[in-house]
């Protein structure tokens, strides 16, 4: 059976706590591919975040573009957001091994923190779309292009996994994907 798996990245941020209420209201978890420096400023959401069954991922800690993070760096961030989401853990009452990882902009052309990560033992995990809501715009608009995504991987027997943002480097707010993300559900 197809799922629908839906993701968040660069969180915690102003919006988490208002969408975790919508994925509590429907039932269903998801990842968030946390940024490590918005995990420092908010981290009792992500507490809440893990308490009620949602995972944490690791999306580095300062969101540099592939271009301009070296190896010693990309590996130290990966490290301090990996500790920082196990203190998180920790809190929260879970044990858990190391966390998927999510790497920022995707894996962009020939990227070379594939092999750092491939260096590390680690992955980079993807999606099947991504729908710049980022941008914000409509929800209602921003909810049918997620259904139709989904309708078009379940048709053909494929997950669907869905790139979306609960806030950004900069801690925006996304209200327009909280909405959406509820109107998905409904």
């Amino acid at each position: 059976m197809p799922r629908l798996v839906l993701t968040f990245d660069d969180g915690p941020g102003p919006s988490t706590p208002a969408l975790l209420d919508v994925l509590a209201a429907a039932n269903v978890r998801a990842t968030f591919f946390v940024l490590g420096s918005n995990l420092e400023l908010r981290r009792e959401i992500a507490v809440r975040a893990a308490r009620e069954g949602h995972e944490l991922g690791n999306h580095t800690y300062s969101h540099a573009r592939p271009d301009a993070i070296d190896r010693a760096t990309f590996a130290a961030e990966l490290a301090r957001t990996d500790a920082l989401i196990a203190n998180v853990l920790r809190e929260a009452g879970i044990i858990a091994a190391a966390p998927r990882v999510r790497l920022p902009y995707g894996i962009v052309g020939d990227d070379p923190r594939v092999a750092m990560l491939a260096a590390l033992d680690r992955e980079h995990v993807g999606w099947t779309a991504d729908f710049e809501d980022w941008l914000g715009g409509d929800p209602v608009d921003l909810a049918s292009r997620m259904r139709a995504h989904v309708d078009a991987q379940h048709a053909r027997g494929l997950d669907a996994v869905l790139d979306l943002h609960d806030s950004s480097r900069l801690g925006a707010e996304r209200s327009a994907t909280v909405e959406a993300v509820g109107l998905l559900l409904a």
